[in-house]
């Protein structure tokens, strides 16, 4: 089977593959919660004839589907949670599906389907015997809370892995070639003591003490390297003004472009949150760590290997209607407003005339990619990541607009680009041993050292907003 077949074989699919990723969108599901998502994929792929396995240690929406024997083994990696709050129908005005309901604005219904679709077709080659090694496919839930990798990395899913490939939804068609920020994320719970609030000088308000923090927290920016930077959340106490609440959390996400900034900010973090619960007179209950990541090591052999076969698909078939649908979705930005949409994954100036990207950016001029789910993976396995545009450039991820291009026709044929594009990649990776030597080569003078940043007890837990 050439790689054309193989390709062919992604297009014998697409009906399938299309519904599939439209039936996540239409059942959207948040970090921890990717039930039916999992569900769906596993039965798809255990259909196909691959071994699955729903639900890993602490994991029950995780899977691995694996086909084949002997080296190399690639994994591609694939995820299905969605957003709080981001529910939008299929169309360019805003219009919510179910008030209140979540929405997949980063595109991942369309991220993991890529994958299913892309492990069937190398399953294919590989039962006709003209592939040889093994496929998996890796189902990984609340990437958006940076959790589940970084457990299952832990655990040993990963083992014997010889490459990882990973894509995410975009408005670019370009390879990863640069780190993602490091980061961690906190929660900060203290403990006071209620009282009625005519009587508030009996109570110690674990509110107090987090607004406190937060004040703290922001002083404490000046004297922080310029590159780190933090966002926080106060977690609902539940409790009526007229009460002086007893429990309160403050939800920390740190970000810095080097994992020892993090280390360095960490326990400045926790002397601003001690020093608030003595001002209060409440406790520092606890300090939780529910996950984060390293910087992310980008395979640059990886990297080539998508833009030639991106290349070689001519980039992304969008259709007349798929222009159409971007044209009116970008009705609604100002010129700055789609430039900086642009500049939020690294479209080139040359390009923002256009209103639907169907070209491959080769080398993006970019600084640094947000966070990712995926980091400490890339400082243990060879690692590969890019972009294919599901949404109009102009669009940024986290929003309505993402939301309507995903279950749209623009978020379909790129994900059957992106499907495509980790197929042939697959397989080069098992037909070019040189190509494959060479990818272990350079991850293997980079001569990484990597720590666990979790600990060996620590399991994957949901954080409640409201």
């Amino acid at each position: 089977m050439s790689k054309i077949e193989i390709w062919d074989s992604i297009d014998k699919n697409s009906q399938m593959l299309t519904k599939m990723a439209r039936d996540i969108w239409e059942n959207p599901e948040v970090s921890l919660e990717e039930v039916y998502a999992s569900n769906l994929q596993a039965k798809v792929l255990e259909d196909a004839g691959l071994k699955v396995t729903l639900g890993l240690k602490g994991l029950p929406t995780a899977l691995i589907a694996e086909y084949g024997n002997g080296k190399p083994v690639i994994g591609i990696l694939g995820e299905y949670d969605a957003l709080e709050s981001l529910s939008q129908d299929s169309i360019s005005k805003r219009k919510v599906r179910v008030e209140g309901g979540h929405g997949h604005g980063c595109g991942h219904n369309l991220l993991g389907t890529a994958g299913v679709g892309a492990v069937i077709a190398i399953k294919k080659a590989i039962e006709r015997k003209e592939l040889h090694g093994t496929i998996r496919y890796y189902g990984c839930p609340a990437e958006e809370e940076l959790v589940g990798k970084l457990f299952m990395l832990r655990d040993g899913y990963f083992n014997h892995c010889d490459a990882l490939l990973y894509w995410h939804p975009s408005s670019n068609n370009t390879p990863w070639r640069v780190p993602c920020l490091a980061s961690t994320s906190i929660v900060f719970s203290f403990k006071g003591l209620t009282a009625h609030a005519p009587q508030a000088h009996l109570g110690r308000s674990a509110l107090d003490a987090v607004e406190l923090m937060n004040v703290g927290a922001n002083y404490l920016r000046e004297h922080l390297p310029r590159e780190v930077m933090f966002h926080y959340s106060i977690l609902g106490n539940g409790i009526a003004p007229n009460t002086v609440p007893d429990r309160c959390q403050s939800w920390y996400m740190v970000r810095a472009p080097k994992r020892s900034y993090l280390d360095e900010t960490f326990p400045r973090l926790v002397d601003v949150a001690k020093g608030a619960a003595m001002m209060t007179g409440t406790t520092l209950e606890n300090v939780e760590v529910l996950g984060g990541g390293n910087d992310m090591v980008m395979n640059q052999t990886l990297a080539d290997l998508f833009v030639k076969n991106m290349n070689e698909l001519n980039g992304p078939s969008f259709t007349d209607e798929d222009y159409s649908f971007a044209k009116e979705i970008n009705k609604q930005f100002t010129p700055e407003q789609k430039s900086m949409g642009a500049q939020a994954f690294q479209i080139p100036p040359e390009y923002y005339d256009k209103d639907l990207l169907d070209e491959v950016v080769p080398v993006a001029n970019v600084k640094v990619l947000p966070i990712s789910g995926d980091a400490d993976l890339s400082w243990v396995y060879p690692f590969g990541a890019f972009y294919c545009a599901t949404w109009p450039i102009g669009v940024f991820t986290h929003t309505w607009q993402a939301t309507a291009c995903t279950g749209s026709g623009i978020g379909m044929h790129g994900m059957l680009f992106a499907s495509k594009t980790l197929a042939g990649a697959c397989y080069e990776l098992m037909t070019d041993d040189n190509l494959m030597q060479r990818v272990k080569k350079e991850f293997k003078d980079l001569d990484l050292h990597y720590k666990v940043n979790i600990g060996a007890d620590s399991v994957p837990r949901k954080v409640i907003l409201r």
